[in-house]
């Protein structure tokens, strides 16, 4: 099969949330076999997801990019959180609890104003504004 051109893969991260997985194959003329491994390496979710995701919004505080944070033995041990929850929290399918969050802040030495002001909305996360 072809290699992955810059354009396939934009179009996957552009579409991941708003097309089927069926739908991407027709329009790249890949298999779902392909384009589900190039979502699965690449981390993206489909389907449906909390609607702020703290998990990534920690991350984003200690990582440039959430990605290329992989847990280790050492972390689900220190936090006490599975390997099927992180990865539920990670993408999405599940809401963090309070006492994951205390656990991965600790975990990342996020400070308690890092970790409150990350869980803090603001007018411009809620998509609104004065004038709606």
């Amino acid at each position: 099969m072809n290699r992955w051109t810059e354009e396939d893969k934009a179009f996957v991260r552009d579409n991941a949330a708003k097309l089927t997985v069926e739908q991407m194959c027709k329009c790249l003329r890949r298999s779902e076999t392909s384009v589900k491994l190039f979502m699965h390496r690449n981390r993206l979710v489909i389907g449906n997801t909390v609607k702020r995701n703290l998990i990534i919004e920690l991350l984003k505080l200690r990582y440039k990019h959430p990605e290329d944070f992989t847990p280790s033995a050492v972390f689900y041990r220190e936090t006490g959180i599975t390997p099927q929850r992180w990865w539920k929290m990670y993408k999405g399918k599940l809401q963090v609890s309070e006492i994951d969050y205390i656990s991965l802040t600790k975990y990342f030495s996020i400070t308690l104003q890092e970790a409150f002001n990350t869980r803090q909305l603001s007018l411009f996360d809620m998509g609104g504004g004065w004038n709606d």
